[in-house]
């Protein structure tokens, strides 16, 4: 029996334990049906992602104690036609040269090119790639053009039992048990306390909601809400515990139209070592008979007790300040490389990979403050958290664990414009996300600091029926700018048009490669791994599409 099968089967039998009889209240239904279709420039359709998603809510009635004990739902089923539609350019059999083809050289004094294409879905193309990244990017086609049915029963995005208790002083305890998305923090594209799930990238890389690509996970949920107390207006205590099998976030596989920092293709290609000559290496033979596969191998955690992830939040209120402090141990979603030597102090890789994908165990502390300035009408949001045990690859030396501080500053103000609409508000929120990487190393692939700043401004005409919005996503060391405009329309209170658009600039670096040594390089320029300091902005420089969404809900 799968261990999702025997946490379905848990939830079910706590659900029956605390509800006697199911009551005679009717399940509530909604939902929606929605046709996502994207072209890309020079590439054609990119996404045509039809979704049908329902919403229940069965109350039930308990006994004893416990009330307003209800059985949610969420089902959604996706089927993403682009790898019929646009064959050539998507899919098993895609052509397309991998994306950090433009930012260097293709040969160099040495030879070249050293990096081979990704092999597109290499577990319908290699098997040996396949192997090689077994447990992580080894989805196949059918796994991509149908996301939410896999072994991880991921089309139930939400299926828990909530469960409340009053207690005699006035408290309250709630439990929530079940497959479910857990929310810290307030962000939108990026995330800093929002860890608790992973966020499958592959659906449309940052641009999504992530209410929309977080990847739900089996977990229990208890919170005392302790309400005012002597000292804050409000109070209360949660403990979320995270006892799904481990699962990374999905950055997308080769073939895919949306890989974040095209780490799918990176994964599933190869270094062209052999074409070096022999003097590049000590002794003066090239020990490469062929090409090195960049992945040997993957680390999946298997479940047990002690690879379960807990946090704890305390928030409340005081004032117009609500506050949250906030510590969580879990693993790393996104992948840290290990890379294999040749021999220990030599610095080329191994004959049969050149790294190991890792999850490492990370200790996160941090908080949030949202204060409502009466003076300007507007709310001020602070994130900020603190991490021990991420890793960071490195070009010369392997890898690197490291502390990471991470924070954001945010700005939400409803602010009316008399020229353009003199009866209803414009929302306009600013973002600016840093990040601080506190034991740097030159060759890192990443910035020591880096800040990405975002800018959200939203009207409404029509009786809220027309709302055009503007995304602007600015990278400040990568030096790339996404900028997404879109209008929405509901024609009935069924129907929802949204044509949008979403175009990239920058990102436009040219990186040298750095398969030996790399002696005396500059920071972060170095090929295979210079990609990840271009960012997700900077990376999908060559994605720029028109988008047209047409849903219907119920």
């Amino acid at each position: 029996m799968s261990f999702n099968k025997l946490a379905a089967g848990v939830v079910v039998a706590i659900g029956m334990s605390q509800a006697a009889t199911v009551s005679a209240a009717e399940t509530q239904w909604a939902g929606f049906v929605e046709n996502a279709t994207y072209y890309r420039e020079g590439r054609g359709i990119s996404k045509f992602r039809n979704t049908a998603q329902a919403e229940f809510l069965k109350p039930l009635e308990s006994s004893g104690a416990w009330t307003d004990v209800t059985l949610n739902g969420v089902l959604r089923a996706t089927y993403d036609g682009v790898y019929d539609l646009n064959d050539d350019e998507f899919g098993k059999d895609a052509t397309e040269p991998y994306l950090g083809s433009n930012w260097h050289p293709q040969g160099s004094a040495t030879g070249g090119p050293f990096l081979s294409a990704g092999v597109p879905f290499p577990c319908d193309n290699d098997p040996t790639l396949c192997n090689n990244l077994d447990g992580y990017m080894d989805h196949d086609e059918d796994d991509a053009r149908f996301p939410d049915f896999n072994d991880e029963l991921d089309f139930l995005r939400e299926f828990y039992i909530d469960a409340t208790r009053n207690l005699d002083n006035g408290d309250q305890l709630s439990f929530r048990i079940g497959k479910q998305q857990v929310v810290w923090g307030r962000t939108d594209l990026f995330r800093v306390l929002d860890v608790i799930n992973p966020v499958d990238y592959s659906r449309h890389s940052i641009y999504d909601e992530l209410e929309d690509i977080r990847i739900p996970q089996w977990i229990a949920q208890a919170e005392w809400r302790m309400g005012p107390t002597g000292t804050f207006d409000d109070s209360n205590l949660a403990v979320v515990w995270n006892f799904d099998k481990f699962r990374p976030s999905n950055l997308g596989t080769c073939g895919q139209a949306y890989r974040i920092l095209d780490a799918g293709c990176f994964f599933s290609s190869s270094m062209n070592l052999n074409l070096l000559p022999g003097a590049a290496f000590p002794g003066g033979a090239n020990p490469y008979g062929s090409a090195v596969p960049i992945i040997h191998d993957v680390e999946d955690p298997d479940w047990a007790l002690d690879n379960t992830q807990l946090g704890v939040k305390w928030e409340g209120v005081y004032g117009d300040l609500t506050f949250s402090l906030n510590a969580l141990h879990y693993r790393q979603q996104l992948p840290s490389l290990h890379f294999r030597p040749l021999a220990p102090g030599l610095p080329i890789p191994a004959t049969d990979g050149v790294f190991d994908i890792k999850f490492p165990r990370v200790n996160l502390v941090g908080g949030s403050i949202d204060y409502y300035s009466q003076a300007m009408d507007a709310v001020w949001r602070l994130e900020t958290t603190y991490t021990h045990g991420e890793e960071l690859p490195r070009d010369t030396d392997g890898h690197k664990e490291t502390d990471m501080l991470r924070y954001v500053i945010g700005f939400d103000k409803n602010q009316l414009i008399p020229a353009l609409n003199e009866t209803r508000a414009f929302l306009i929120s600013a973002q600016l996300f840093g990040q601080h990487i506190l034991d740097y190393e030159t060759d890192m692939p990443d910035f020591e600091d880096n800040w990405i700043g975002t800018l959200l401004v939203k009207g409404w005409w029509m009786s809220d029926r027309l709302s055009p919005q503007l995304i602007v996503a600015h990278d400040f060391r990568a030096g790339a700018t996404a900028i997404a405009p879109s209008v929405e329309w509901l024609p009935t209170d069924n129907w929802k048009l949204t044509l949008g658009a979403n175009f990239k600039t920058g990102g436009d670096e040219t990186f040298d490669w750095s398969v030996n040594n790399g002696a005396g390089a500059t920071p972060n320029d170095y090929e295979p791994l210079a990609r990840f300091s271009n960012g997700p902005i900077g990376v999908a420089n060559q994605e720029d599409e028109i988008q047209l969404t047409v849903r219907y809900s119920f």
